[in-house]
């Protein structure tokens, strides 16, 4: 099975989706702009991991709680 990206006006969107629902064949999953993918996550999870390993091998210096929250 092939995935397709494809960018559609605002108000053409409804139509768009109308016309993708009614074909058997196809599969249709909306991702939001602000939302991470899958990939994004996991990619995200392992630089985490990462980091936490050079903390804990003394290559790189971990922050305190209250200047992450600064960071928020």
């Amino acid at each position: 099975m092939a995935t397709l990206l494809v960018e559609i006006e605002d108000k053409k969107l409804k139509l768009f989706k109308e016309l993708l629902q009614s074909l058997p064949f196809v599969k249709m999953r909306e991702i939001y702009p602000n939302e991470d993918t899958d990939e994004q996550v996991i990619s995200n999870i392992r630089q985490g991991i990462q980091e936490m390993r050079l903390v804990e091998n003394g290559e790189q210096k971990s922050r305190s709680a209250r200047e992450f929250l600064k960071d928020l």
